[in-house]
C-alpha cells in the first residue's frame, strides 16, 4: 500500500493538516478524498518524521502464497480441489527507483518447483529461471547451463502493475485525488464498507475501508473469467502490524485473493523490511535483452484472471498472440476424411463435418479462438455451421470459449452431472468480456 516516488512527509506545516482530517467533520470523512486520506494517515503514512531515516525509499517482503484455479479443479462440484500448493517469495521494491523484483518457487506440475526471477518497471520486464512447467517462449534465451531468460509479454507486464498497484492503492490515492470518485456502500465477504472508486492506466479499483481503523480492508477489480462471467476479483487485507524501526508504518501480514467469493490465493507474509541497502544490480536487465521488453498492454485489452492463475498453475504461454506462441500461426488441416484438426497454439480442438453440420471437440481458450476456428471452418466446410460442440472435460482452459459457439446456436454437449454448471456459465453476465458475443438462451445437453 504503498507509492512509486518519494515523497518527504514534513510534520512542520503538516500538524495542521492531520489534525484538521482528525477532527474532519463526519460529510468531510466520507468525501473519496477524505475516505483516501483517513487511510493514508491511518496506516502511518501521514505523520511519520521528515527525517531521512524515516522516508519509505525500498521495501522487501517474504512471504508464502497457497493457490488454487476453481477452472481446473477434478470436478465442479468443488472448485478448490485440488489446489496448486503453496509458493514462496521474496518481493523487493524500490520506490525511488519505480521498480519490482519478484524471486520466487513455486510448485511444477507432478513434481518439483518452478524458481524463478521477475524485475520489471512501467518501460518493460524480464524473467530468469523456469516459470512454466514445460514449454518456455520461443524467444527466450539460454546458454549453456546458465538459467534461461526472456522478455515479459505486455499482457503480463500489465498484470503484474496492476496487482503492484492495487497494493499501493492508498498511496496513489493520496498522490491522485483527481482520480477519485463517489461509491454507495460495497459489500464483501458478507460485510458492507464505505468505499471509493479509484482509477488509473491499470484499471478501475473498488477500495473499501474498515470504518473502525480507517485502513483499507479490501481493493477489488471487476474480472471476466470465463466461466463465473463478470466477477468480483477481491484482495481482503487483515493481520495489520507496524513495520519499520519508527514503528510508525502499518501493513498488512495476511491478503487472501476471492474472485466471486471463491479462494484464488492466500498471502501470509513472514517478513516485511523497510529501508534497506540493495545491490546496485537488484533491478538489472539481462544485459542480453536489456531495452528489448514491451511496454505493458492496455488494460481493457489484457485477460487479468486468465494470465495470474496460468502463472500460478505453470501453464502460462507468455506471448501476446494469447493462443500461440509469438511468430506460430493457427492452422486447420485434414487429418482425415471430414476431420480438421486445429493446431499451431497451446491448445487443439478436433472438427467433425457431418452430411449437414459440424461437430467441434472442445472450446479452448477463450470466445476469440471459437471466432477463429467458426471462420476457418466456414472456409473449408461451406454451407455447414455447428450443431453441437462436445467438452471432453470442464477445465476452463478447454471450455473458455463456449459462449461464441452458443451464440451461434451450437448445443454444449457436457459429462453427466455438469448441465447445470454450464447453464450457469452460459447465462453469467459477460459485459466485460472482451470479444463481442451475443447473449443466447444456452442448450446444454
Amino acid at each position: 500500500m504503498l507509492r512509486r516516488t518519494t515523497i518527504t512527509i514534513a510534520l512542520v506545516g503538516m500538524a495542521g493538516m492531520s489534525l484538521a482530517l482528525a477532527n474532519t467533520n463526519a460529510s468531510g470523512r466520507d468525501t473519496p478524498q477524505g475516505l483516501a486520506e483517513a487511510a493514508y494517515i491511518a496506516m502511518g503514512l501521514g505523520t511519520h518524521s521528515s527525517k531521512e531515516t524515516d522516508q519509505l525509499r525500498t521495501l522487501i517482503t517474504k512471504g508464502a502464497m497457497k493457490q488454487w484455479d476453481p477452472g481446473g479443479s477434478q470436478s465442479v462440484a468443488d472448485p478448490l480441489k485440488p489446489d496448486l500448493g503453496t509458493a514462496t517469495f521474496i518481493d523487493t521494491w524500490d520506490r525511488t527507483r519505480d521498480s519490482w523484483r519478484t524471486e520466487w518457487v513455486r510448485p511444477r506440475f507432478v513434481s518439483g518447483t518452478r524458481n524463478y526471477t521477475e524485475v520489471y518497471t512501467a518501460a518493460g520486464g524480464y524473467v530468469t529461471g523456469m516459470d512454466v512447467n514445460f514449454g518456455l517462449p520461443g524467444r527466450t534465451i539460454q546458454i549453456g547451463q546458465s538459467p534461461p531468460i526472456h522478455t515479459m509479454s505486455a499482457m503480463r507486464l500489465r498484470a503484474l502493475l496492476r496487482e503492484q498497484a492495487r497494493n499501493q492503492i492508498v498511496i496513489l490515492m493520496h498522490e491522485h485525488p483527481e482520480r477519485l470518485s463517489s461509491l454507495p456502500e460495497q459489500t464483501s465477504g458478507g460485510k458492507s464498507y464505505p468505499a471509493v472508486q479509484y482509477q488509473d492506466e491499470n484499471g478501475t479499483f473498488h477500495v473499501m475501508f474498515d470504518p473502525a481503523t480507517h485502513l483499507p480492508a479490501v481493493v477489488r477489480t471487476r474480472d471476466f473469467d470465463a466461466h463465473m462471467g463478470d466477477a468480483n476479483y477481491d484482495a481482503a487485507y487483515s493481520d495489520w502490524r507496524s513495520v519499520g524501526s519508527s514503528g510508525r508504518f502499518k501493513f498488512p501480514f495476511r491478503i487472501a485473493y476471492t474472485l466471486n467469493g471463491v479462494s484464488i490465493s492466500d498471502v501470509t507474509l513472514e517478513q516485511v523490511r523497510i529501508n534497506e541497502s540493495l545491490p546496485a544490480d537488484t533491478f538489472a536487465a539481462p544485459p542480453q535483452l536489456e531495452g528489448q521488453a514491451p511496454k505493458p498492454a492496455a488494460a481493457e485489452k489484457t485477460p487479468f484472471q486468465w494470465i495470474l492463475r496460468r502463472l500460478a498453475s505453470g501453464f502460462y504461454l507468455d506471448s501476446d498472440a494469447l493462443y500461440m506462441d509469438e511468430g506460430s500461426t493457427l492452422a486447420l488441416t485434414d487429418v482425415g476424411p471430414n476431420i480438421s484438426l486445429v493446431s499451431g497454439g497451446s491448445h487443439n480442438a478436433l472438427i467433425v463435418a457431418t452430411n449437414d453440420s459440424l461437430v467441434a471437440f472442445d472450446a479452448p481458450g477463450d470466445d476469440g479462438l471459437s471466432n477463429w476456428i467458426m471462420d476457418a471452418a466456414r472456409q473449408r466446410y461451406p454451407g455447414k455451421s455447428f450443431r453441437y460442440v462436445v467438452l471432453t472435460h470442464h477445465h476452463l482452459d478447454h471450455t473458455g470459449g463456449i459462449r461464441a459457439y452458443a451464440a451461434q446456436g451450437a448445443a454444449i454437449v457436457v459429462g453427466k452431472g455438469d448441465g447445470d454448471y454450464f447453464r450457469k456459465v452460459l447465462t453469467a453476465p459477460q459485459t466485460l468480456n472482451r470479444h463481442d458475443v451475443n447473449a443466447v438462451m444456452p442448450r446444454v445437453i
